[in-house]
C-alpha cells in the first residue's frame, strides 16, 4: 500500500508493553543500495538513524500484538517402509525486492515461532509516495513419487498435510483472522523526500517527512491492514461495504459510527486518541501525513487490526512512571529522581528512546490525571484537580517548544 507525502511538531513516543508474543524480525538482505546504513542519500549516520528508527516502529507494533503464530518449516521427506515411494513436501515465499521492482522468491525458508519477517530496502518511489508496505505471498506443494505406504504412514502424510497448511497458509490462526509469514516494506530514495530520520527528536522540523510515522503506517500495512485482492477477498475485505469499514470493533473505537475508508486506509482527515491514551489526533492509518507531523498509533488504527484477526494489549499507561495505575505526582518524583539517567528499560522514559528527559517530562504533564480506568478523577478524589508539578526552567524551555500548531501544505491521494 502507498503513503503519500503529509506534514508537523509532535512528540516521539514509544512504549515498553510487559508482554511479548509476536516478534516483527526487519530483514535487511535486500536493502542492496545500503538505504539503512553508508548508502543512505543523507550520509551513514542518517541511515543509522533510519534503520533505529524503522526498529522503533516495529519494536512497538512487537509490544502491543499478542498473538501467537506457528512456525513454517518444511517437513522432513517421508520414505515408505514397504515400497521406494517417497512424500516431501516445499514452500516458498515471494515479495517485492524492496530496493527494486522484481519478484523475489525464497524456497523453503524457516520461519520461526511468531516470528513475522519483514524485508525491508529503499529505492526511487516517484512523485509523493513515502513508502510502500505489505505482506508478502506464498506456496506450497505435497507430492508423493508414487507407490505404497502403510496406514500408519498415510495417517502420518495426512496430520502433516494439515499441520503444514495451516502453518504456511495462515500461521496457525483460526478462519477470519488474518496470518502470514510477513511481507516487505520500502522508502523513497530518490532525493525527493526531505526525511526527518531522528526518531528520538523532540520535534520534526517544518519542511520534513517524519521517517518514524511513515514507517509505522507501511509496517501496519504488512500486517494486513487495508490489503485488499477481489480474486480472494481478505480479512479486511470482508468488513468493507459501500465506503464504509464494517469491522465491531472499529465501530466501536470511532464512537459507534462505522469509520469511512478510501483505498485501503481510513478517508483522509480520520481522528482518534493515540493508543492507550486520551490525546486527540488524526489517525496513523489515514493516507496522507504533513510535513513535520508525527503521527503515533491511535484507537483506531488498532480497532483495524483487531477486527482483521489480530489480538492487541494497550501500551503501558503513558506517565505512570510507578506503575500504580495513575498518573500523578508520584510519577513525577520518579521521573525527577531519574532525571538525566540513559539506558534500557527506565521506568520514567516514556518515549522510549533510552534516556529519562523532557520529552517523558510532557508526556507525564499531557498524562497527568488519567488512569488504566480512565480520567482519574472519576476513581479517585482530587487527583484531575491537584496542580501539576513544574520541572526546571531549563527542562520548560525545552518543552515549550511542542506547541507548535502546524497546517497542511500538500495533499495527495495515494
Amino acid at each position: 500500500m502507498r503513503w503519500t507525502r503529509l506534514v508537523v511538531a509532535a512528540l516521539a513516543l514509544g512504549w515498553v508493553t510487559d508482554t511479548r508474543a509476536i516478534n516483527i524480525v526487519l530483514d535487511y538482505s535486500y536493502d542492496s543500495t545500503n538505504f539503512f546504513g553508508s548508502g543512505n542519500p543523507s550520509g551513514a549516520a542518517s541511515g543509522a538513524q533510519a534503520r533505529a528508527s524503522l526498529e522503533a516502529a516495529a519494536g512497538y507494533l512487537s509490544g502491543i500484538l499478542t498473538d501467537t503464530f506457528d512456525a513454517i518449516q518444511t517437513p522432513a521427506p517421508l520414505y515408505s517402509s514397504v515400497s521406494s515411494a517417497v512424500y516431501t513436501w516445499t514452500w516458498s515465499l515471494s515479495f517485492t525486492n524492496p530496493s527494486g521492482s522484481n519478484q523475489i522468491s525464497l524456497t523453503d525458508p524457516t520461519i520461526a515461532a511468531d516470528e513475522y519477517r519483514i524485508y525491508a530496502g529503499a529505492r526511487s518511489l516517484g512523485g509523493n509516495t513515502l513508502g510502500v508496505g505489505g505482506p508478502g505471498g506464498w506456496s506450497y506443494n505435497a507430492a508423493s513419487s508414487g507407490g505404497t505406504y502403510t496406514q500408519p504412514e498415510i495417517n502420518q502424510i495426512t496430520a502433516t498435510n494439515d499441520a503444514f497448511d495451516a502453518a504456511v497458509s495462515n500461521r496457525g490462526e483460526p478462519d477470519g483472522d488474518y496470518g502470514n509469514w510477513g511481507g516487505a516494506i520500502t522508502f523513497d530514495r530518490d532525493g525527493s523526500t526531505n526525511w526527518q530520520y531522528d526518531h528520538t527528536s523532540l520535534t520534526v522540523p517544518g519542511g520534513k517527512s517524519d521517517f518514524y510515522s511513515v514507517a509505522l503506517h507501511e509496517l501496519t500495512h504488512a500486517l494486513g491492514f487495508g490489503i485488499s485482492n477481489p480474486a480472494a477477498p481478505t480479512e479486511w475485505d470482508a468488513y468493507v461495504s459501500g465506503g464504509l469499514f464494517l469491522g465491531p470493533k472499529s465501530y466501536a473505537a470511532n464512537g459507534n459510527v462505522y469509520p469511512t475508508v478510501t483505498g485501503g486506509h481510513w478517508t483522509n482527515g480520520t481522528n482518534s486518541t493515540v493508543y492507550g491514551t486520551n490525546i486527540p489526533q488524526e489517525t496513523a492509518m489515514d493516507p496522507e501525513i504533513e510535513y513535520g507531523v508525527r503521527k503515533l498509533f491511535t484507537t483506531l488504527d488498532a480497532a483495524g487490526l483487531d477486527d482483521i484477526g489480530w489480538t492487541l494489549q494497550s501500551p503501558a499507561l503513558v506517565g505512570d512512571y510507578n506503575r500504580d495505575g495513575y498518573v500523578n505526582a508520584a510519577d513525577y518524583t520518579v521521573w525527577r529522581d531519574t532525571l538525566g539517567q540513559s539506558g534500557a528499560g527506565l521506568a520514567a522514559d516514556a518515549s522510549g528512546n533510552g534516556m529519562v528527559d523532557s520529552v517523558d517530562y510532557t508526556l507525564w504533564k499531557n498524562n497527568y490525571g488519567h488512569s488504566l480506568g480512565g480520567a482519574a478523577g472519576a476513581l479517585g478524589a482530587g487527583i484531575a484537580s491537584t496542580s501539576v508539578p513544574e520541572p526546571s526552567a531549563l527542562w520548560l524551555l525545552g518543552s515549550s517548544l511542542l506547541g507548535l500548531l502546524t497546517r497542511r501544505v500538500r495533499r495527495v491521494q495515494s
